[in-house]
């Protein structure tokens, strides 16, 4: 009976031993996920040894053990209220997105533990935008957004630097202006358009006298050509008639006899005159002198 007891006591001694040895080494291996790495930590106390992704084991298990830190790059949106530079109220949604170094997770998580989004960076981006938008007048921040973002990033990306947290780009997804900068912009908005409309309206009166004042000048040239062509067919029609009472006094000087002819013929239009030359002894009936006035 004894022996029995003591059999069965060595059996459970030896299977209780083998289940310490099968939870002992299982517990001795990890697996460090893809994106991650591994903070090793022994009773408390964090080493140096960074695990890399894959299978590993872990010695002596329960008093080391594996602490994974996601290395991926992550998205963080934050809200700051800021002021500008001639303190207008403006409120600034920035996206960060960023990264840990896999090389030094270790002093991340020593000095900061697994909370560093809101200890750390949540902090460093409000303080980043606050600091940037004071350097800008409040109607310079949308025209010079892009200049904005660029300090904002490089501020940060700085601080961040010093805890190990890599900046990869940040973007302002959104800025809004107080309620009272709202309303001067849409009066600003609605004087430019009225100055705008008047500037137009001047515009299209200067091209009405440009065009008035285009037909007055095509008129008066029409009338002036039309005056020089009047003066040219005058000129032209006196050259004419001053040519024409040339010839007449040339043939006339030429020939005496012409004058008594028109004159003969003016006196007596009811009278056929006859032109003879001079030193002609001709007579001619008196039918031939005196045209025929019956059938």
């Amino acid at each position: 009976m004894e022996q029995r007891t003591t059999s069965t006591l060595r059996i459970l001694g030896i299977g209780a031993a083998l289940v310490f040895a099968l939870v002992l080494v299982s517990s001795s291996f990890t697996i460090i996920a893809p994106g991650h790495r591994g903070v090793v930590v022994m009773l408390g106390r964090v080493e140096e040894t960074v695990l890399g992704e894959g299978f590993h084991l872990i010695v002596p298990p329960i008093l080391r053990q594996a602490v994974p830190m996601d290395v991926r790059t992550k998205k963080l949106e934050v809200h700051a209220e800021a002021a500008s530079s001639d303190l207008q109220w403006i409120d600034v949604t920035g996206v960060l997105n960023y990264h840990l170094d896999p090389r030094a997770v270790n002093a991340l998580y020593q000095q900061v533990g697994l909370d560093y989004e809101n200890i750390i960076i949540v902090p460093a981006m409000q303080e980043s935008i606050k600091a940037a938008t004071a350097q800008f007048r409040v109607e310079r921040i949308l025209v010079e957004r892009e200049v904005l973002r660029n300090i904002i990033q490089e501020n940060l990306a700085a601080r961040l630097a010093a805890n190990d947290i890599m900046v990869v780009q940040l973007s302002l997804s959104n800025i809004e202006f107080s309620d009272e900068f709202n309303l001067a912009i849409e009066r600003k908005q609605v004087a430019e358009q009225a100055a705008l409309q008047k500037q137009y309206e001047l515009q299209a009166a200067e091209i009405e006298v440009d065009i008035t004042l285009a037909l007055a000048d095509g008129q008066r040239k029409a009338a002036v050509i039309a005056a020089e062509g009047r003066a040219e067919s005058r000129r032209v029609e006196a050259e004419a008639e001053a040519q024409a009472l040339r010839l007449i006094a040339e043939q006339l000087r030429n020939n005496p006899d012409l004058i008594k002819y028109e004159w003969a013929t003016r006196l007596s239009p009811g009278v056929r005159t006859v032109l003879l030359p001079a030193g002609q002894d001709i007579i001619l009936g008196a039918d031939t002198l005196v045209g025929s006035t019956g059938p």
